[in-house]
């Protein structure tokens, strides 16, 4: 019989690294120190902790109690608080100082004798020192794992109220910023998440894997600029006579004049008079008419010396060619119409996405795609993604990812859609406004 194989055997470390006994010698020492000199500052550290790391606040809630132990201090005169501290320690090692120091570790009863009423006057010093432990400890945590490695930051008191007060008010109606267009609130913070009208100016695409989605949110936007009286532009090719009417409602709703064409509208009239118009176009041929009159009135409008201050919206990315919306995109980019495009296409999605400087990512179910987007708008090659693809396959329905590349880098990450009460359809146009549950209500 041949002989059997041998087992590799991995050899076992005698002793823990003596990094490892080094810390343990540390946090025992720590231990010791805490149960003679400060017993409540212990529980109270461990209990900031315990509580951080179930609710999942931010550090900056052990304020609250550190504030709370310095006004109490104060209030009761720092010398009086310093003592009421010292007492437990004091008599703990007077107790060991006598010769007593085995009785006291057969008997550990002994030493704290009367803690009943030395205990509680270490409170005041304690919140303040068991807060500090508590951050500094959860600080130390941080630097050790990454931020990435954390669980995410449930908002405080002061972010949840902010975040509910700026929702009421978008949902009201009120989506127009200083700066820009308000899509939501960044629940981490309360603030309102807005897109900025100068980050259009280079093109953004809305990508999501529903069409409806898409659809609401860059309504959102068209929105936004018909109450700042920009003039509007519309390729439509999506065939969908709801958009349609929720556009003349809108349009009707802010007192802007809205033009239904197919090819061949005189557009700068449209800018002139700071209006709106609808271009339907269902073929190529009527889309490249489209794009052809955007082109002439880009010209006309750089050869005169004018800023558009407009926007043009693309209702279906999927159904133009990318040649023809890079095309849009630059003479847009030249006249000051920016290009609004939207698609739940991934294969448009990925064409379009490197044509624009800012994104607005709705939820994603396709990988490859997810990973193409977390890639910074407008970035160079191998640059480190603004977001990774995970986080954009795990966003949930309602929830959004912004990154901009010009004029400035930017990303807002999780914020929540907080679609506005657009204006109330007239008589007969309910059931295509419906539909596309424009209204929240």
């Amino acid at each position: 019989m041949g002989s059997m194989p041998r087992r590799a055997r991995h050899p076992v470390p005698a002793s823990p690294p003596r990094r490892s006994r080094v810390m343990a010698a540390c946090a025992v020492l720590l231990l010791v120190a805490h149960l003679l000199l400060a017993q409540l500052t212990l529980v109270l550290a461990l209990s900031f902790m315990l509580t951080g790391r179930v609710s999942r606040w931010r550090l900056g809630w052990l304020a609250g109690p550190a504030a709370a132990g310095l006004i109490w201090a104060l209030a009761l005169g720092p010398g009086r608080a310093v003592a009421g501290f010292a007492a437990g320690p004091a008599h703990i090692l007077d107790y060991l100082g006598h010769g007593r120091l085995a009785a006291g570790l057969s008997h550990p009863s002994g030493p704290f004798a009367g803690a009943g009423s030395w205990l509680p006057r270490q409170l005041p010093i304690a919140l303040i020192a068991g807060a500090a432990e508590a951050a500094l400890i959860g600080w130390l945590g941080w630097l050790r794992t990454g931020p990435l490695a954390v669980p995410p930051r449930r908002p405080g008191a002061v972010a949840a109220v902010r975040t509910a007060l700026a929702a009421a008010l978008i949902r009201s109606g009120s989506v127009v910023t200083r700066n820009g267009c308000a899509l939501g609130v960044a629940p981490a913070t309360g603030a309102v998440a807005e897109l900025r009208w100068t980050e259009i100016a280079g093109g953004i695409l809305v990508a999501g894997a529903e069409s409806q989605d898409v659809t609401v949110t860059s309504l959102q936007v068209v929105h936004a600029a018909l109450r700042r009286r920009k003039p509007l532009i519309v390729i439509d090719v999506s065939a969908d006579g709801a958009i349609a009417r929720a556009l003349t409602t809108a349009c009707a709703a802010t007192g802007t004049p809205l033009r239904h064409e197919r090819a061949g509208l005189d557009l700068a009239l449209v800018v002139g008079e700071r209006s709106a118009a609808l271009l339907r176009v269902g073929s190529a041929e009527q889309a490249s008419r489209a794009c052809a009159d955007i082109a002439a009135l880009a010209a006309g409008l750089s050869r005169i010396g004018v800023d558009g201050d407009g926007l043009i919206w693309v209702t279906g990315g999927e159904r133009l060619p990318a040649n023809a919306v890079a095309a849009l995109i630059g003479d847009g980019r030249a006249a000051g119409l920016g290009v609004l495009i939207g698609t739940s296409s991934p294969a448009a999605a990925a064409q379009l996405a490197p044509l624009v400087d800012a994104r607005l990512i709705l939820r994603v179910a396709d990988p490859s795609l997810a990973a193409m987007l977390a890639a910074p708008a407008g970035g160079q090659p191998g640059e480190r993604p603004a977001v990774s693809a995970s986080a954009l396959l795990s966003l949930r329905p309602g929830e959004f990812v912004l990154t901009v590349g010009e004029p400035t880098r930017r990303l807002v990450a999780l914020g929540r859609l907080v679609p506005a009460r657009l204006p109330r359809p007239a008589p007969g146009r309910e059931r295509g406004w419906r539909r596309l549950r424009l209204d929240p209500a």
